[in-house]
């Protein structure tokens, strides 16, 4: 899917980027969407930014700096440069970072200007290519102060690339994009359902059927971000 967050090395403002940015309203569409996490996979982590008190930068009304993950803190995906998603409260952050480690190759980092607004933004993964089967750890931080990092808003979670078998393959080569976020949603496949399916969101914003399925994919039983998120507005 496309994305639409600035890097760092980009001039125009996020904002004339975007192209798209609406709120997803309760609709009473029914949802066609079940995700079944695969048993037995999950990493330590934290999706929801901690702290007893939130820094100055941070807006202290609205929901936490979240990972859009299951509550097992790891995504499978099926792409080498998958698109990681997360909500950013309103924030006058300078800085948002992205940082990716691979135990054989390094770390890898990813900075970002945010846009000012509440809501879910995606970010891809371009610094890197993922390996098949391999396991990989983020980190996701709004930097309130570059020179005091221990302000810093952070979540954590795991990323994992696999091979989809054969069967998947084939069915996913001759589905339509609706269909390919229940496949890839039934199959356990995080990144590649939520990423198909805000595509499909963002293309046609008064869909009811695709802001239920949004809806039920955030909150599944396996994922659990709660009604309140999964209606921010996706950016």
């Amino acid at each position: 899917m496309k994305t639409h967050l600035q890097r760092r090395v980009w001039t125009k403002p996020l904002a004339a980027i975007l192209g798209f940015s609406f709120l997803i309203p309760f609709t009473t569409a029914e949802a066609r969407i079940t995700f079944n996490s695969p048993i037995g996979l999950g990493v330590p982590g934290r999706r929801v930014a901690g702290g007893a008190r939130l820094p100055d930068c941070v807006s202290q009304k609205q929901q936490r700096l979240t990972a859009i993950v299951p509550k097992n803190n790891l995504g499978l995906t099926t792409a080498a440069n998958p698109t990681l998603f997360f909500y950013i409260p309103q924030t006058t952050a300078p800085e948002l970072e992205l940082v990716v480690h691979d135990n054989n190759k390094g770390v890898f980092k990813q900075s970002y200007k945010p846009i000012g607004k509440a809501g879910v933004i995606a970010v891809p993964l371009t610094q890197t290519s993922l390996e098949v089967g391999k396991e990989y750890h983020w980190f996701f931080s709004v930097i309130c102060n570059p020179k005091e990092r221990s302000q810093d808003q952070v979540v954590e979670g795991g990323i994992k690339r696999i091979q989809p078998s054969p069967q998947l393959m084939t069915k996913l080569k001759n589905a339509t994009p609706e269909e390919q976020v229940n496949l890839y949603a039934a199959q356990g496949i995080w990144y590649d359902s939520l990423a198909t399916l805000a595509q499909l969101v963002s293309s046609r914003p008064d869909n009811a059927q695709f802001k239920a399925d949004w809806e039920a994919l955030l909150t599944a039983q396996e994922v659990g971000l709660g009604q309140e998120l999964a209606r921010a507005p996706l950016f």
